[in-house]
């Protein structure tokens, strides 16, 4: 196994599970590379809490799917990419929900108008809601994380570490069964 020191600067291609095989190795990567992830958020984002907040879920993710990652390259290659793509997906999710939120605010118009929509909101996302529940577990998984938490497909897939294709099934398979039980609501 090479150490974190030393070869590991050069050219790899280890398994992450060979980088860090315990809590103490993966410790041991996090001291060594927390500070340069942070400053490539922080870059980005120019938010110190927000730049924390996305390295500590880079080095979670890391951790969870240590046993089927591989590094082609340094890993300070690797870390650094992929805390850029940490900051893009989280700006891509920020903007799918304020225009998720944008497209919803167009339909009030008036009080009497609001009033109502108030009602039917709350109705229909309680047939919804119900109708989730009825969903087999991983059509209600992908489900949820793609409408209710605004996950892309892509993430989707890496964090239930299924292909793009099977999260697109399911999510499918899901819409269908919705559609299917309201009738006439578009979602």
């Amino acid at each position: 196994m090479q150490s974190l020191h030393g070869s590991a600067e050069h050219s790899i291609s280890e398994s992450l599970p060979l980088l860090i095989a315990d809590e103490s190795a993966f410790k041991a990567l996090y001291d060594r590379y927390w500070e340069k992830v942070l400053a490539v958020c922080f870059q980005a984002t120019k938010d110190i809490p927000l730049a924390e907040d996305l390295m500590h879920e880079l080095f979670q993710s890391l951790w969870e799917r240590k046993d089927e990652l591989r590094v082609e390259g340094p890993v300070e290659n690797y870390l650094m990419r992929a805390a850029r793509l940490k900051v893009l997906a989280h700006y891509r999710d920020t903007s799918n929900r304020t225009a998720h939120f944008g497209h919803a605010m167009q339909g009030y118009s008036g009080a009497e108008e609001s009033t109502e929509n108030d009602v039917n909101y709350v109705f229909l996302t309680e047939q919804v809601t119900t109708l989730v529940a009825q969903l087999p577990n991983p059509c209600q998984t992908v489900y949820k994380m793609s409408r209710e938490r605004g996950l892309s497909n892509k993430i989707i897939a890496s964090s239930l570490v299924l292909s793009e294709k099977t999260v697109e099934y399911h999510l499918t398979r899901a819409l269908r069964f919705l559609s299917k039980h309201l009738g006439g609501y578009r979602f």
